[in-house]
């Protein structure tokens, strides 16, 4: 038999534990729904960039080749008009202007000046504006970004609800400290509580080791 100090002691280290496992238990169960929660909106939020992304490289490509096909054809004008200036034909190379300024204005994205550029440095086939560096950053730079956005609000999610897991696999190992701890408790026989109470114990720092891992 237990002497009552001995048995008041183990009482109170068997209330403890439930209170502790409890209060653990809880929050672990909250945070893991918070990290759910948030996971899910960073996957919505993923799934509208993703969208964002197609819709924006679709038609920065279509920009692209129509910015394309106005260097082009302003090229073959202003060719026309260099001829034309040679030859004195300047009723000829006004009109060639004209329709030359007026292909260029369709242009989407061309950067001012690069044509003009282009056209001194002798239309060389590597250095058409519509290909350019500078040019190619400010057509697709929205929908690159879109797409690495998606892709990093995807892996926060798949982070989030990996803990959250974790979170619910902690919970069930401490809802088994929690069993044990309350067989310690109507327990009358002191090896038996003591054991229960060790292997409660145990259970539960295990718990705490899945939790810590999450992070």
């Amino acid at each position: 038999m237990e002497t009552r100090p001995e048995s008041r002691v183990l009482e109170i280290a068997t209330a403890l534990a439930l209170g502790i496992v409890s209060v653990v238990t809880a929050l672990g169960v909250l945070q893991a729904s918070i990290w759910t929660a948030d996971a899910g909106r960073f996957s919505s939020d993923a799934a509208d960039a993703r969208d964002q992304s197609i819709s924006i490289g679709v038609t920065s490509q279509l920009k692209q080749r129509a910015d394309f096909g106005a260097t082009l054809e302003a090229r073959l004008y202003a060719l026309r008009q260099d001829a034309a200036l040679a030859e004195d034909d300047y009723i000829t190379a006004l009109e060639l202007e004209t329709q030359l300024q007026g292909v260029l204005g369709n242009a989407y994205n061309l950067p001012d000046g690069s044509f003009d550029e282009w056209r001194a440095a002798g239309f060389p086939d590597d250095a058409n504006p519509a290909q350019s560096g500078a040019y190619l950053v400010e057509t697709r730079g929205l929908g690159d970004a879109a797409i690495l956005t998606s892709k990093r609000l995807g892996e926060l999610a798949k982070t989030l609800n990996e803990r959250a897991g974790i979170f619910g696999q902690a919970s069930l190992v401490h809802a088994l400290a929690l069993f044990l701890f309350g067989v310690a408790g109507i327990n009358r026989l002191r090896a038996a509580r003591v054991v229960t109470l060790a292997l409660g114990a145990g259970v539960f720092l295990f718990g705490l080791f899945l939790m810590a891992s999450a992070y």
